[in-house]
C-alpha cells in the first residue's frame, strides 16, 4: 500500500492560489525589507562586508565571528546595490523569496500545508525579515530536494549543496551530513541508482569531481570554524541527564517552536515525552521510503549530538534546523512513493484513534508556525526590532553625524553605526570601531562607563564636548531628558530616549558630555 500523502485536497481554483500565496509572500516580504529595523547580529554582519576593502579584508574581518565566509561574501558582493544595510536586506528577500518559490514549485505537499508553512515562524520571519544567514541553509535544502532526481546523472549539483551548506554555519553541518550520508548509502544500498548512474559514459569523471569539490569545500568550511575554536567550550560531563532533556527540549522547539523550562525537571520530561510521540510519528511516516529515513536519522542525529556536546543553540533561529531537517525529510518521502518499501501495517497509520496520525499532528505543528509567523510579522511593522535605526535617524536629523561619539556597549552601538555609517570611540577596543571585534576586544564593567569617558577625554585633550551614546543596560539611570549630573572634570547631559524597541538591549540613550574648563 502507497505511502498517503499530505497532497490529497485539491481546490477548484487551485492553480490561482499557488500563484497568489506565493506573490503575497514576496510582496509582504519586500515592504518588509525597506521597513524591518536591523539588530545588532544583523548590523554586524553588514558592517564585517562593508568594512572589507578587499577578500583578504573581508576573511580576517569575518574570522572571529565563528562563522564560515559565505554569507559575507554574499554581502560583501551586494553591498553596493544602495551602499546602505538596505542592500543587504534585499539580498536576503531575494533568496528567502528564491526558497519560497522552490518549495511551491516542486513540494509535493498540498495547498493547505504549502500557506501554512509559507506563513509559518522560520520561512515568513526568522529566515525572512530577519537578515541572517540561517536563509541560505533553507534555500540550499531545498533545492537538494528539488533535484534529488538528478542523482540518476550527476552528483556534482548536490557536492555544491553539501560544501555550501558547511560554509553557511556550524549547525548547517548536520544537513550537509545528512545529505552526504543520504547519497553515500543510496549508492551502497540501490543497486539500481548504481546501474542508472553507470549508464553515463563519463560517470567516473562525474564521480571524482563531485568528491573533490564536497571534499574541499568541507575543508575550507572546518578551516574557517577553527579559527574560533578556543571559544568552544566541550562538556565536562559526558552523561547530564538534565542536559540530554534540554536538547530533546531543542526538537521540541523544532515542532512546537516552545522549549520547555530547564529549570523545571517535569517540563523537561514532558516536553521529552511529547517529543518522542512526535518523533515515533514522523519516523512511522516517512519509513515507506528508505532515503528520506535515513536523511532524517543522520541530520537529527548530527545535530543532537552538536547540541549536547559543543552548542546547546541560542533562540528559535537555532533549533529551527531540526524544523528544517522534518519539512525536507518529508518532501523526499512523499517525492518517491513509486521508491518505496510497503509495510503491512501501513494501511492502520492514518486509521482514526491511531496515536501517530502524522498529518493531523503535523497540520497542529504548522498552524502553531503560522499563528506565531504572522504575529511576529505584524508586531515588526507595529514595534521596531531595534531603535538603532530611529536613533540614527535622529543623530542625522540634528547634525549631530560628524561629532565625536563615545559608544559602549560594541556589541549593541553597532546598529546606530551602520546606519549613520561612522567609527565610534568604543572603550571595549580603547579606539575607533563601529562592530564587536571578538578577538581585540576587552569586557567592561557596565557601571564604570562614566571612568571610560574620562579616560576618553584625557586621551584626546582637544575634544571639550562629545556626545555620549549608551545602550539600555549601559545607560545612566534615574536621568530623564535635560537633566545633568556634574563629576570632576565634565558634566553629562541627557538628551534623548530611545525605547520603542523589540529587543530591551537594543534600546539606546544619548546624552551630551561636557568638559568642565577650571
Amino acid at each position: 500500500m502507497k505511502l498517503q500523502r499530505i497532497n490529497q485536497i485539491q481546490l477548484p481554483n487551485q492553480s490561482f492560489y499557488e500563484i497568489f500565496f506565493p506573490i503575497l509572500f514576496i510582496i509582504i516580504g519586500l515592504f518588509g525589507a525597506f521597513n524591518h529595523a536591523l539588530w545588532r547580529d544583523e548590523m554586524q554582519g553588514w558592517l564585517v562586508a562593508w568594512q572589507s576593502d578587499n577578500l583578504i579584508d573581508l576573511w580576517k574581518n569575518n574570522a572571529p565571528s565563528g562563522h564560515p565566509i559565505l554569507w559575507s561574501l554574499l554581502i560583501y558582493f551586494s553591498k553596493n546595490i544602495t551602499g546602505t544595510p538596505l542592500s543587504m536586506q534585499l539580498m536576503h528577500w531575494f533568496l528567502g523569496s528564491s526558497a519560497i518559490l522552490i518549495f511551491w514549485r516542486f513540494s509535493p505537499f498540498n495547498l493547505t500545508t504549502k500557506v501554512l508553512f509559507t506563513f509559518g515562524y522560520f520561512p515568513f520571519w526568522e529566515y525572512f525579515f530577519v537578515c541572517r544567514h540561517y536563509v541560505i541553509a533553507e534555500l540550499i535544502i531545498f533545492i537538494f530536494c528539488s533535484i534529488y532526481h538528478l542523482r540518476h546523472k550527476t552528483y556534482i549539483p548536490f557536492a555544491l549543496c553539501i560544501g555550501l551548506l558547511a560554509n553557511t554555519q556550524a549547525l548547517s553541518w548536520s544537513l550537509a551530513f545528512a545529505v552526504g550520508m543520504t547519497l553515500l548509502l543510496d549508492w551502497f544500498l540501490n543497486p539500481y541508482q548504481r546501474k542508472i548512474y553507470m549508464t553515463n559514459k563519463n560517470w567516473i569523471y562525474d564521480l571524482i569531481s563531485s568528491i573533490t569539490i564536497s571534499f574541499s569545500l568541507l575543508c575550507f568550511g572546518a578551516f574557517s570554524l577553527l579559527q574560533v575554536r578556543d571559544s568552544v567550550k566541550l562538556l565536562s560531563s559526558f552523561i547530564d541527564i538534565r542536559h540530554f532533556l534540554r536538547v530533546i527540549g531543542q526538537i521540541f522547539g523544532g515542532y512546537m517552536l516552545i522549549i520547555p523550562n530547564s529549570s523545571r525537571f517535569f517540563d523537561l520530561i514532558l516536553c521529552s515525552l511529547i517529543t518522542f510521540i512526535l518523533l515515533v510519528s514522523t519516523i512511522t511516516f516517512i519509513k515507506c521510503y528508505r532515503m528520506a529515513l535515513i536523511y532524517f536519522f543522520s541530520g537529527t542525529i548530527f545535530l543532537f549530538i552538536f547540541n549536547y556536546f559543543l552548542f546547546l543553540g541560542d533562540g528559535s533561529r537555532h533549533y529551527g534546523y531540526y524544523f528544517l531537517l522534518i519539512i525536507s525529510s518529508l518532501w523526499l518521502a512523499l517525492s518517491n512513493q513509486d521508491q518505496q518499501l510497503t509495510s503491512s501495517n501501513q494501511r492502520n497509520l492514518f486509521s482514526k484513534g491511531n496515536l501517530f496520525y502524522f498529518p493531523k499532528l503535523l497540520t497542529i505543528c504548522l498552524t502553531i508556525h503560522m499563528a506565531v509567523g504572522i504575529h511576529m510579522v505584524i508586531n515588526d511593522f507595529r514595534l521596531p526590532y531595534s531603535s538603532g535605526k530611529e536613533t540614527a535617524e535622529y543623530i542625522q536629523a540634528k547634525g549631530w553625524d560628524d561629532s565625536p561619539i563615545f559608544a559602549t556597549r560594541d556589541v549593541e552601538v553597532a546598529t546606530v553605526s551602520g546606519y549613520l555609517n561612522r567609527e565610534f570611540y568604543l572603550p571595549e577596543l580603547n579606539g575607533f570601531g563601529s562592530y564587536a571585534q571578538w578577538a581585540n576586544r576587552v569586557t567592561l564593567d557596565r557601571n564604570k562607563t562614566l571612568d571610560q569617558v574620562q579616560v576618553y577625554l584625557d586621551k584626546f585633550p582637544k575634544v571639550n564636548k562629545l556626545l555620549l551614546l549608551l545602550s539600555n543596560k549601559s545607560s545612566i539611570k534615574n536621568l530623564d531628558p535635560g537633566e545633568s549630573i556634574y563629576l570632576d572634570k565634565f558634566k553629562v547631559i541627557a538628551d534623548s530616549k530611545f525605547e520603542n524597541s523589540f529587543h530591551d538591549s537594543e534600546m539606546f540613550y544619548l546624552y551630551w558630555v561636557e568638559r568642565i574648563v577650571d
